[in-house]
């Protein structure tokens, strides 16, 4: 997964979140931003903005395992990437965080 790494930057990422619509994208929008929140954290260790990295490399990638374009699956290996970290990482996503993404997260998604 460390290629994809070649494939983030702070501006294709939120290019990619802002292209995104509908509802329904909200909490792949909340997950990628809180990891693009622990990568902007100084207190995330630098092994862990490589694993970030290349989750959200991944996410921005056109080349996916399923193609973002299609309808309803297009996004669930994005979702199951980002997922699987967040997990790994729930013990740095902090009260602080979660507000910091909440304040980052667009018009009409909770």
């Amino acid at each position: 997964m460390t290629g994809y790494s070649d494939y983030f930057s702070i501006g294709s990422l939120m290019e990619k979140l802002d292209n995104l619509s509908g509802g329904g994208c909200c909490e792949l929008i909340r997950k990628a931003l809180t990891l693009y929140v622990l990568f902007s954290s100084d207190e995330v260790s630098a092994s862990v903005k490589v694993l970030i990295v290349a989750a959200l490399g991944y996410f921005i990638c056109p080349i996916d395992a399923i193609a973002d374009f299609i309808p309803v699956l297009g996004y669930s290996d994005d979702l199951g990437v980002m997922t699987v970290l967040l997990v790994q990482l729930d013990d740095l996503v902090s009260a602080d965080i979660e507000l910091e993404v909440d304040a980052l997260m667009p018009a009409g998604c909770c």
